[in-house]
């Protein structure tokens, strides 16, 4: 399976509840796709104007195709968290993040083509951003690494996308993309 066949794969199943934009540049790269996603929750009584409380999550998907994903990747995605994605997209250049805000998932979903170094599988696992605003009273924000090993036919990623992982395992993404592609190099 190719990297963009997966993207696609991937793209496919985020559209129903993400909004997806193609080529989206950040800084001195442009991410093949990044997707949005955000969702409100209020509780009132008897009537909306009677609220109780309100709370709204964000997730922000960037997806990445790589020949082999390098530590310089790793670093880069790092510099840019803390640079433009949490400054801009979670707090929109101000101090903190606006009132009701409970978290924002930042997401960073690498697809690399070829096998995975066990030192940069390693760095990848132990990947972390977390920032928390206001003693959590507005929220925090948090970065999940999910890297899908195309060669190795491996799924892993960092703490934060740990149930990430575990639903892509569970779903065989790559395990059945594998054998048909076993197929297919045979012919």
């Amino acid at each position: 399976m190719l990297g963009t066949e997966l993207l696609e794969t991937l793209l496919a199943s985020y559209a129903e509840c993400y909004d997806i934009q193609r080529d989206y540049p950040i800084q001195d790269a442009v991410y093949p796709a990044y997707a949005k996603f955000n969702v409100t929750s209020a509780k009132y009584v008897l009537m909306k104007k009677a609220e109780l409380w309100r709370v709204n999550c964000f997730e922000h998907a960037f997806f990445s195709v790589v020949s082999s994903l390098q530590t310089e990747d790793l670093q880069k995605l790092r510099r840019q968290i803390t640079e433009y994605m949490e400054p801009q997209l979670v707090r929109s250049g101000a101090k903190y993040p606006p009132p009701n805000h409970m978290y924002t998932f930042l997401t960073a979903i690498f697809i690399s083509e070829g096998r995975v170094s066990p030192e940069v599988k390693k760095e990848a696992q132990r990947f972390r951003y977390f920032k928390n605003y206001l003693a959590s009273i507005r929220g925090y924000s948090e970065a999940r690494l999910l890297v899908f090993d195309l060669e190795a036919g491996e799924i892993f990623g960092n703490r934060a996308a740990k149930e990430m992982v575990k639903g892509y395992r569970k779903a065989g993404i790559l395990k059945k993309e594998k054998n048909w592609n076993l197929g297919r190099n045979l012919k």
